[in-house]
C-alpha cells in the first residue's frame, strides 16, 4: 500500500512539473529590439526576420506590405534596406497553413554603403502606409536594380539582337527541378569555340506584348531579366554554368545573351525638354509607387539617357462652376518623380524615386510639366 502511494506521488509530481515545463516552453521568447531599418543579410527570409524582431513569423505579410520595393516576398537580397518601424498586430485572417516565404538568398553585391541606404530611408520619414520616398537627389541606385531592370524590344529589334548578340538558351540542369536559382548548375547550348570558362551571360525571358495606352500602337515585348550565370566547364556543344545572381526563377528554355555591366546611372537633367507617357509597368501592377519599375514611350532617339530625371503628373479636368459658360480646364498635378535606368531606341525603363499618390499607366512625365 505504501509502495502504491509512492507511485501515485511520483506520477502526480511528474505531471505537475511536466505541465509547468510545457507552459514555460509555450511562452514566447522576448523578441530582439527592432531597428528602424534592417539591412538584409545572407540567409535571411521575411519569415525569419518577422520572428526575430516581432516575435511572430506570421507577421511577414505586414512586413512585406511595409516595404513596397520588394516585388516578391520569396526574393530578398543581401544588402537590401528593410523598413521595420513599429510592431503591428498579426492579422488573424491570415492563413497560417500557407507556405511561408522561405526565400533563397542570392549572392548580391551590396550597395556602396549599406548605412547610407538605411540612413536615406530613415531621413526620408518613410511610413508603412505612405508611398513617400527619399528625395531623388539622395536616392541610391544599386547594382542589383540596374542588372535586374528589364526593357522593351519590338519584334524587329528582337530578331536583330538575337543575331547580333548570338542568343542561346538554358537547355538542362544538374538537378531535376521545375525552376532554378542561385547557386544551381545549369547547361547552356554554347560549346567549344563559342564560350570559355568565366564567361558571363544574362538570363532573360520575353513576355507581355505592350500596346500604347493612348495610340493603340504595338510597342514591343517586355524583356524580364532573370539572373546572371557564369560558365564553369565547356564541352563540345554545351557548357556547364552556375547561377551567380538570380532575380526571379529561371526555367529551361529561358534565353541567354552575353552579360554587359551597365554603369550605375547618375542623376542628371535631360538635354532637351521632353514629354511622354508611362506605357507599362514591369510586373503588371495597376497602382504604382516608390521603387516600382515603369516603361516610357521615349528613348535614345528622343535624346533620353540613363540617369535623366522627370516629374510624373496626371491631368485632371476641372469643370467651370459658372452656369452660363460651362468650360473645363486641364490641370497638371505633379505626383512623383522617376529616374531612367536603361534607354532603348524608342522606349526607356525607369525607377519611380518619389510618389505622393498612386501612379498608373497612362500618366505623363516631363522635365518641365506645363
Amino acid at each position: 500500500m505504501a509502495r502504491q502511494r509512492k507511485n501515485w506521488l511520483f506520477i502526480s509530481l511528474f505531471s505537475v512539473f511536466g505541465a509547468i515545463g510545457m507552459l514555460l516552453y509555450s511562452l514566447p521568447l522576448e523578441a530582439e529590439q527592432a531597428p528602424s531599418v534592417y539591412i538584409v543579410q545572407e540567409g535571411d527570409t521575411l519569415w525569419d526576420i518577422s520572428k526575430r524582431f516581432f516575435n511572430s513569423p506570421f507577421i511577414w505579410p505586414t512586413l512585406w506590405e511595409k516595404n513596397k520595393h520588394i516585388k516578391d516576398p520569396q526574393w530578398i537580397y543581401s544588402g537590401q534596406p528593410l523598413l521595420l518601424g513599429e510592431k503591428r498586430p498579426v492579422d488573424d485572417s491570415f492563413d497560417r497553413s500557407a507556405d511561408h516565404p522561405s526565400a533563397r538568398i542570392v549572392k548580391a553585391s551590396p550597395p556602396k554603403s549599406a548605412d547610407s541606404s538605411a540612413a536615406a530611408l530613415v531621413q526620408s520619414g518613410v511610413q508603412s502606409a505612405d508611398t513617400s520616398a527619399p528625395e531623388a537627389s539622395e536616392y541610391l541606385i544599386t547594382r542589383e536594380q540596374v542588372d535586374s531592370c528589364g526593357y522593351i524590344l519590338s519584334r524587329q529589334q528582337m530578331l536583330a539582337r538575337e543575331k547580333e548578340e548570338q542568343w542561346g538558351a538554358v537547355i538542362d540542369a544538374r538537378e531535376n527541378k521545375i525552376s532554378y536559382s542561385y547557386p544551381d548548375l545549369i547547361y547552356i547550348n554554347k560549346g567549344k569555340g563559342q564560350v570559355s570558362p568565366g564567361a558571363r551571360f544574362t538570363v532573360f525571358r520575353p513576355y507581355d506584348l505592350v500596346i500604347h495606352p493612348e495610340s493603340g500602337q504595338e510597342i514591343g515585348y517586355k524583356i524580364q531579366i532573370l539572373g546572371i550565370i557564369e560558365v564553369r566547364e565547356v564541352f563540345e556543344q554545351i557548357a556547364l554554368a552556375q547561377i551567380i545572381k538570380s532575380f526571379s526563377e529561371i526555367h529551361l528554355n529561358d534565353r541567354i545573351r552575353p552579360y554587359e555591366q551597365i554603369p550605375i546611372p547618375v542623376r542628371s537633367k535631360p538635354k532637351t525638354k521632353l514629354q511622354g507617357m508611362v506605357i507599362a509597368s514591369e510586373d503588371g501592377r495597376i497602382n504604382l509607387s516608390f521603387h516600382n519599375i515603369v516603361f516610357l514611350d521615349q528613348g535614345k532617339k528622343q535624346k533620353i539617357q540613363a540617369g535623366n530625371c522627370f516629374s510624373i503628373y496626371r491631368q485632371d479636368i476641372v469643370d467651370s462652376l459658372q452656369e452660363r459658360d460651362q468650360q473645363s480646364e486641364t490641370v497638371n498635378e505633379v505626383i512623383g518623380e522617376l529616374m531612367v535606368l536603361k534607354a532603348e531606341d524608342d522606349t526607356s525603363a525607369a525607377l519611380i524615386t518619389k510618389s505622393k499618390d498612386a501612379i498608373a499607366v497612362g500618366y505623363r512625365f516631363s522635365a518641365q510639366p506645363e
